[in-house]
């Protein structure tokens, strides 16, 4: 979903430790950071997130402290808040700033109806009703990161896979970097730092561990077994929000 990770030519102010998301705090924003069950919770809450996005909340929550270490006001130039939602996908005549001086629940909201939905189809449902994709595990690392980018690039690193004996595209063996040109003719497999669904997905996964030490089943909160591999079929899930363009979500 993600167009890229770039900065933009924007000054990094602050670093997160977000393993290379490479955001930076808004300058003038009010910050609150949130742990991975706030931000689970905050899924669980909201009325835009549908059963796919509930049932993983726990996993997305991890996946915040990825993309943003918990911070309502992180941002890199084209991807902002907690999810870190991308400017194409902000809703119409809200600024960047207005949304990132949303508290976290209405971040959610606005993350979970303009792309929540619409990103658990496709190849996301294509990883979470396989063990794994030409003898790769999936992991729900690798699902958060196929939703983070969005379904285009997903596809085309699920395809990449399939092709190679589960081997995933990189910089080096034929991936393609996302840029508006790759994005706008389909082939990109890469975000914009180079990131698969396998390496980001690490990432994210690394996360969802330490967040399954401290989230808690109470409450409604959907807490991650990092030993349950993904695998059972998930129902379609509605597509209530389009996407303005490819890969450009979260």
């Amino acid at each position: 979903m993600r167009f890229s990770r770039l900065l933009h030519g924007c000054v990094a102010v602050l670093a997160l430790s977000t393993n290379g998301a490479r955001a930076y705090l808004q300058p003038g924003c009010a910050n609150q950071q949130y742990s991975a069950s706030q931000v689970s919770q905050a899924i669980q809450n909201s009325p835009y997130a549908n059963s796919t996005l509930k049932s993983s909340s726990c996993n997305f929550g991890g996946a915040s402290i990825a993309e943003s270490g918990g911070n309502t006001c992180a941002s890199n130039g084209n991807n902002f808040g907690v999810l870190q939602l991308t400017s194409s996908n902000l809703p119409a005549g809200m600024s960047a700033n207005q949304y990132l001086d949303l508290p976290l629940q209405q971040q959610v909201d606005i993350w979970a109806k303009q792309v929540g939905n619409s990103n658990t189809s496709g190849a996301y449902q294509t990883l979470a009703n396989n063990n794994s994709i030409g003898g790769t595990a999936v992991t729900p690392g690798m699902m958060s990161a196929c939703f983070q980018f969005g379904p285009g690039i997903c596809k085309n690193d699920v395809a990449f896979m399939q092709a190679n004996g589960g081997a995933c595209p990189s910089a080096g063996n034929g991936g393609v970097r996302a840029t508006g040109k790759t994005l706008s003719n389909g082939t990109a497999n890469l975000d914009g730092n180079n990131q698969s669904i396998c390496s980001w997905g690490q990432s994210i996964q690394n996360k969802i561990n330490q967040a399954a030490a401290t989230c808690s089943n109470g409450g409604g909160t959907n807490c991650p077994d990092v030993g349950a591999t993904p695998g059972g079929v998930i129902p379609p899930s509605p597509r209530n929000a389009p996407l303005s363009l490819p890969d450009t979500v979260g």
